[in-house]
């Protein structure tokens, strides 16, 4: 019965409506005579403002609930009265699932970044082949020990504007753009490297790889050398 709290209330406040209307409607007598009537307009008003307040406080905390969502806080949620079992009630422990579940992914997805970031670290560390690693958020090129000890410098990273801009870089600019930008599919090409650090040069052959997202964005490069 509490599970349909807000329909019930909402037929007695236009039960109670509709049977005023139509009482006094009628000679003014007639309201002497079935002394009840009196009671129908106070009844009517409660389930109004009892529907009212319902509705307009639901409101208000699923508006501040979602906008905790857009702001990434997924450990917010809709306090609910537990002498309330309305329809309210139902869908704001709906919409805590939903918090519910969306933590759980949340805290997934973080505990899965953090692991595949590691084994990146390590893998890019611990490997004996020459790789940079083109961020394309950080925009940034990050060499691995093997890389740097190819060119002979101590520097981790370097920004790819630096690297792409300069003018003894254009053949390895055209090819990294390209695999970036347009065609985003492996490449391997030969060029002459020109580092921005103390202007040193390298002749490699180079395996431009492109790591794209869902929306076929491509937001990392792996490039191997040798």
């Amino acid at each position: 019965m509490f599970k349909n709290l807000l329909k019930l209330a909402g037929l007695c406040l236009m039960f109670c409506y509709v049977a005023a209307y139509l009482v006094l409607l009628r000679q003014s007598s007639v309201i002497g005579r079935y002394a009840w009537a009196a009671w129908l307009g106070p009844l009517g008003f409660a389930c109004a403002v009892y529907l009212a307040a319902r509705i307009v406080t639901f409101h208000l905390k699923y508006t501040r609930f979602s906008r905790h969502l857009l702001d990434g806080n997924y450990e917010s949620g809709i306090q609910t009265h537990r002498l309330s079992r309305d329809e309210v009630r139902g869908l704001a422990d709906l919409t805590n699932k939903v918090a519910d579940r969306l933590r759980l992914y949340d805290t997934l997805r973080a505990d899965w970044v953090a692991v595949s970031t590691r084994a990146r670290e390590i893998m890019h560390e611990r490997t004996g082949t020459a790789v940079v690693i083109a961020d394309i958020d950080e925009g940034s090129f990050r060499f691995n020990p093997a890389a740097r000890a190819l060119f002979g410098v101590e520097q981790e990273t370097i920004p790819i504007e630096s690297i792409v801009n300069c003018p003894e870089n254009n053949q390895f600019a055209r090819s990294y753009l390209s695999v970036v930008d347009l065609d985003k599919v492996p490449r391997t090409v030969h060029f002459t490297m020109t580092l921005p650090v103390r202007n040193i040069a390298r002749a490699v052959a180079a395996e431009i790889i492109p790591i794209k997202d869902r929306d076929e964005k491509v937001r990392l490069v792996l490039i191997f050398l040798s």
